[in-house]
C-alpha cells in the first residue's frame, strides 16, 4: 500500500485541472534537454498522457516530437497545454483508444484511434498537408508526426 501512496504522490497533475497549465509546463520544463515527446511521457510533469496522445497532442501544437523542452517558447507551452486538453476530451468522447481486444463495460472498443491525425499512421499522407507521417524511435517509443507541419 505504501509504494501505491508514494507511486501517486509522483504523479503530476491532472490534465482538466487548474494546477496543469502552460505555467507548469513551462516550470516542470526549464533547463530540461529532454525531447518534448519523452518529458510528456513522464507522468511527474502531466498525469494520463501516453504515447498516442503525446503524439497527437504534438501534432496540434505543430512542435516536433525531439524538439529539447527548454527550447519550447511560451506560445508554443501554450498550444501544447491546450491541445493536450483537446485531444484527451475527444479521446474521452471516443470512448478511448483500441487497436488490440480492450472492451468498455458495456463491450464497446474506442475509437479514437479511426481519428488519430498521426498515431500509427507512418508514411501515410498527413491529413493537413499531404506529407508522409515519419514515424521514428524516440526514447524507446514509436513517435508519429509530420515534418511539414510541425516545425
Amino acid at each position: 500500500l505504501e509504494s501505491v501512496i508514494t507511486g501517486l504522490r509522483r504523479l503530476g497533475p491532472e490534465p482538466f485541472s487548474t494546477d496543469f497549465s502552460p505555467k507548469h509546463l513551462a516550470a516542470k520544463l526549464a533547463g530540461s534537454q529532454r525531447p518534448i515527446k519523452t518529458a510528456l511521457l513522464d507522468q511527474s510533469l502531466v498525469a494520463g498522457v501516453g504515447n498516442i496522445y503525446a503524439d497527437e497532442s504534438l501534432f496540434l501544437s505543430r512542435i516536433p516530437p525531439h524538439t529539447p523542452s527548454s527550447d519550447l517558447q511560451t506560445t508554443q507551452l501554450e498550444r501544447l497545454h491546450q491541445a493536450l486538453v483537446e485531444v484527451l476530451q475527444a479521446s474521452i468522447g471516443a470512448g478511448g483508444t483500441t487497436f488490440s481486444d480492450f472492451r468498455d463495460l458495456t463491450g464497446t472498443n474506442g475509437n479514437y484511434g479511426g481519428v488519430a491525425l498521426v498515431y500509427r499512421r507512418g508514411g501515410e499522407p498527413c491529413r493537413s498537408c499531404g506529407t508522409p507521417i515519419r514515424r521514428e524511435k524516440l526514447g524507446g517509443r514509436s513517435s508519429h508526426w509530420c515534418p511539414s507541419c510541425q516545425h
